[in-house]
């Protein structure tokens, strides 16, 4: 090998042992590199999507804290006692008379993360105090939701009649809370409340006056009435619940007794059965709701009262429209019969 071969040869063995350095370094040095840099960028991301978490978390601790503070109570049954109690101090702290207002219980219905229990409330009772019933349930600091609120014409003037569902929320596993005084932003002194003075000075819910007496076969099919009394001045002013026998709670508009009653007491010729809760339809008004009514048996068929209406608007029950365990004694009965 000459002198040039032999610089030739040595000029490319450098040139390989230069790719070859820098394969190596490459591979040996540049890749780890590159590696742990990925990987401490993937560490970033995870912390700060737990940063994230974490502050998401605390968040809605603090949300839940809030809400189970606004709440009636921690759990359902403590909450529909406590909104109940509400419901019934609101009524009495404005002067609106107890009888007259049916209470039943609503729920729980479950719901993600949270219950919801409430009450029907349906009653009567001077329109200036309805109007400040319902302002007080809209400011009623607590959570809840007013909803089917239906205002309708008492039996007199300067009355009306009011149904709603008051709903509010209780928290599943709520944290540990310290009880705050909650006080609503506005109050019956309030300026706002005087932008509903309108309803009340116009009576916008004053009834037409019947004055035509009762057909005389309608009364000679309810048999001996208490003290006298036509269907038109018996009302059914509530059908409320203790300890869990309905009552139902007759009110005679002449002489202002209230005579109350169970199922199977005797009343207008026939024998109270039970009382109804199934939300329905008004007689003749579709468009309303009842959430109570009592039912009579008078003879082999079963007729209804609506909470708030008198005996003279009674009306009979089709099978479709009876609640199922009467469904079953009737069929049992005839049955028997047979």
């Amino acid at each position: 090998m000459n002198k040039r071969e032999r610089v030739l040869a040595l000029a490319v063995g450098c040139i390989a042992l230069l790719f070859g350095g820098v394969f190596g370094v490459r591979y040996l040095v540049i890749k780890p590199l590159q590696s742990i840099d990925r990987q401490t960028a993937l560490l970033r991301d995870k912390l700060r999507q737990i940063h994230d978490e974490r502050r998401a978390f605390f968040a809605a601790e603090d949300d839940l804290k809030r809400l189970a503070q606004t709440s009636f109570g921690t759990n359902a049954d403590v909450a529909t006692a406590h909104a109940g109690k509400m419901l019934t101090d609101l009524i009495l702290r404005l002067g609106l008379s107890e009888s007259e207002f049916a209470r039943t219980p609503v729920g729980p219905r479950k719901l993600r993360g949270v219950q919801e229990v409430g009450w029907n409330v349906q009653g009567e009772g001077p329109l200036a105090k309805i109007v400040d019933l319902l302002f007080e349930l809209e400011q009623c600091p607590q959570i809840h939701r007013l909803e089917n609120v239906v205002l309708s014409a008492g039996d007199k003037p300067s009355r009306a009649k009011v149904r709603l569902r008051f709903l509010t929320l209780v928290v599943d596993a709520a944290p540990d809370t310290v009880p705050i005084g909650l006080k609503p932003k506005l109050t019956l002194a309030s300026p706002e409340r005087r932008l509903y003075d309108a309803i009340v000075q116009r009576d916008l819910f004053r009834p037409y006056l019947r004055r035509n007496a009762p057909d005389s076969a309608l009364v000679s099919s309810i048999g001996d009435l208490p003290d006298g009394a036509r269907p038109d001045l018996l009302k059914v002013v509530s059908l409320s619940e203790w300890q869990r026998t309905p009552e139902v709670h007759i009110m005679n508009l002449s002489s202002k007794k209230l005579q109350i009653l169970k199922p199977g007491d005797a009343w207008a010729g026939g024998e109270i059965i039970t009382v109804d809760y199934r939300p329905r339809s008004m007689p003749g008004k579709p468009g309303l709701l009842s959430f109570a009514r009592v039912i009579l048996k008078i003879g082999a068929d079963f007729w209804a009262v609506e909470h708030g209406q008198t005996l003279a608007e009674k009306y009979q029950l089709s099978a479709d429209a009876l609640p199922s365990d009467l469904v079953k004694m009737q069929t049992q009965a005839k049955a028997n019969r047979d």
